[in-house]
C-alpha cells in the first residue's frame, strides 16, 4: 500500500515541473494551434485526479518509527517536503478560473519559493549544506563539562599506610567508584578516562589472582583470562527506569560455566560505602534448574543442611549456619505449586535462590590480606556449591 506522503509525490511528478494542473497544461498554447479551454467543472475534475483514495492507510509514519538510524537532516527535509506538498495540493484542488498570465505568474512565484541547493566553494551543489560554525562555538561544547562540574563524593575512602597492596584493591579504585556514583554520565567518564583505565586494570589484576586461588580449592571452575570473568561497566537500559549509563560497582564471576554463571559459583562485587560483597551459590535459576533443585531437596534435604553447617562456615559467619545464612530476599511466602504446606522440607523448598553472601567494609577491601579474607569465605562454601551443582 502506498502511503499518503508517497501518493502526493506521485501526483506531482505526473504533472510538469512547475506543478501545473492538467487544465493548465491543456491551456498552454502550441505553435499553429489555438489553446483549448474548458471552463465547466474544472475544480471537480482537478480534485478527483489529485486527491488520494480515502480507504488507503498511511504507513510512512510507522516506517519512520522503525528506522532508528534516520538522521535529523533527513527528517527535516521530509517535513519541509510534506509541508510544501500540502500547500500545493490546496492550491491545485481549487477551481482554476484565472487567465494564462496569472497562472504563469503564480508558477514563477512558487518556483522562487522552493528551497534552492547551496553551492560550496568548489562549485558543487549540496543538499542541507550547513553554515560554518565559528571556532568559539566549537570550543564552547568541549568546555561544557570540566573539573568544576564534578560532584565530590561524601564517602571517605580509607588509605592504610603502604597501600595499595598486591592482594587488595587500591584506594584510588574505590575513590573513582565513589565519584562515579555522584557523576554517572558519559562526560565524567570521558574526563576521567585515565582513572577509569587504572581502576579497571587494578580490579582485573586482583581477579587474576583470585581466579587462580578459586580453581585450587574448586577445580570445577573455569580458568581463563581474568578480563573474561569481569562484567562490562555499561548498564542495560532497555527495561530500566534508571537511565544511568554505568554500574556503580566492579564485579566478576567464577564458575564451571565462567562469567555466565548458569550454575552455582562464586561472585565478587566491589562497591564503596561498605557495600562490597562475595556471593556464593545460584541466584534465581530457570524453571528446569529450580525444579531439579527442589527434587534434590525432597530426596536428600539433609545433604544441603550439612553443607551449610560446616565449622568453616560457622567461623566465617560468626556462628551462624544452615538456613540462617541463606539469602531470603526472594523467598516464597507460601509453599511452591504442587507441594504440600506441611512438607518436612518446606523451609528449604520455599527458597527461590540458593546463595550465601558475605559483606566487607571499605577498610577490609583496601587493606593487606583482603584476598585471604575472600578465599576464607569461598573455601568454606565449596561443599555447598558442590551439592547444588550435583542436583541442578
Amino acid at each position: 500500500m502506498v502511503s499518503e506522503r508517497k501518493r502526493k509525490a506521485v501526483s506531482y511528478t505526473e504533472s510538469d515541473s512547475d506543478f501545473m494542473s492538467d487544465q493548465e497544461v491543456r491551456s498552454t498554447p502550441v505553435k499553429g494551434k489555438k489553446p483549448i479551454t474548458k471552463k465547466k467543472n474544472i475544480g471537480k475534475r482537478a480534485r478527483k485526479e489529485i486527491l488520494p483514495p480515502e480507504d488507503e492507510d498511511s504507513e510512512s509514519d510507522f516506517q519512520n518509527e522503525q528506522d532508528d538510524d534516520l538522521d535529523e537532516a533527513t527528517e527535516d527535509e521530509d517535513e519541509d517536503k510534506d509541508q510544501y506538498n500540502e500547500e500545493e495540493e490546496e492550491q491545485m484542488t481549487k477551481p482554476k478560473t484565472k487567465s494564462k498570465a496569472e497562472s504563469k505568474a503564480k508558477s514563477k512565484a512558487k518556483s522562487k519559493a522552493r528551497p534552492k541547493p547551496k553551492v560550496n566553494i568548489a562549485g558543487n551543489t549540496k543538499k542541507n549544506a550547513k553554515t560554518p560554525v565559528s571556532s568559539e562555538e566549537d570550543d564552547s561544547d568541549d568546555q561544557v563539562f570540566n573539573e568544576n562540574n564534578v560532584k565530590k563524593s561524601r564517602v571517605v575512602i580509607p588509605r592504610p599506610k603502604g597501600s595499595p597492596f598486591a592482594d587488595s584493591i587500591s584506594p584510588n579504585t574505590l575513590e573513582f567508584l565513589a565519584e562515579l556514583a555522584e557523576n554517572n554520565d558519559r562526560d565524567f567518564m570521558r574526563l576521567r578516562a585515565k582513572e577509569w583505565a587504572a581502576a579497571k586494570k587494578d580490579f582485573t589484576d586482583f581477579c587474576s589472582l583470585l581466579m587462580t586461588e578459586v580453581h585450587q580449592v574448586d577445580p570445577t571452575t573455569r580458568v581463563e583470562e581474568a578480563k573474561h570473568a569481569v562484567y562490562r561497566q555499561n548498564r542495560d537500559l532497555r527495561f530500566s527506569n534508571d537511565k544511568s549509563p554505568y554500574k556503580r560497582n566492579l564485579s566478576a564471576s567464577f564458575s564451571r560455566t565462567g562469567r555466565k554463571f548458569l550454575d552455582a559459583g562464586y561472585h565478587i562485587s566491589i562497591k564503596p560505602n561498605n557495600e562490597s560483597m562475595v556471593g556464593i551459590g545460584m541466584w534465581q535459576p530457570d524453571s528446569t534448574r529450580l525444579a531439579n533443585m527442589r527434587s534434590g531437596i525432597i530426596r536428600h534435604g539433609n545433604l544441603l543442611r550439612e553443607a551449610l553447617s560446616t565449622d568453616a562456615l560457622k567461623e566465617v559467619f560468626d556462628g551462624k549456619f544452615g538456613t540462617a545464612i541463606l539469602d531470603d530476599s526472594d523467598k516464597l511466602k507460601v509453599a511452591p505449586k504442587n507441594i504440600a504446606k506441611d512438607h518436612p522440607e518446606i523451609e528449604l523448598l520455599r527458597y527461590r535462590s540458593f546463595a550465601i553472601v558475605k559483606r566487607f567494609t571499605d577498610e577490609d577491601v583496601v587493606s593487606e590480606g583482603f584476598l585471604d579474607k575472600v578465599m576464607d569465605v569461598i573455601e568454606a562454601s565449596v561443599p555447598f556449591v558442590a551439592v547444588v551443582n550435583a542436583w541442578v
